[in-house]
């Protein structure tokens, strides 16, 4: 499995599979989540990983957040 299936496998564990998630260049978008799922899903892949993650909200009507791997 590559990075991108299994960080979106393990992101549908931690929210269900009634949230929306999907990489575009290297960068995950989830929408539909309040800032503490946002905050769960940013502590997972920090520790699942070992990896700086940044998390960014969109500000749109969705509720969507991105993350950055470094």
């Amino acid at each position: 499995m590559g990075f991108e299936t299994l960080v979106l496998a393990k992101v549908a564990k931690v929210l269900g599979s009634d949230k929306q998630a999907m990489f575009e260049y290297g960068t995950l978008f989830v929408s539909g989540l309040t800032k503490d799922e946002a905050e769960k899903v940013r502590d997972m892949l920090s520790m699942n990983w070992m990896l700086r993650v940044e998390m960014n909200d969109m500000g749109s009507t969705v509720n969507e957040f991105a993350y950055d791997f470094s």
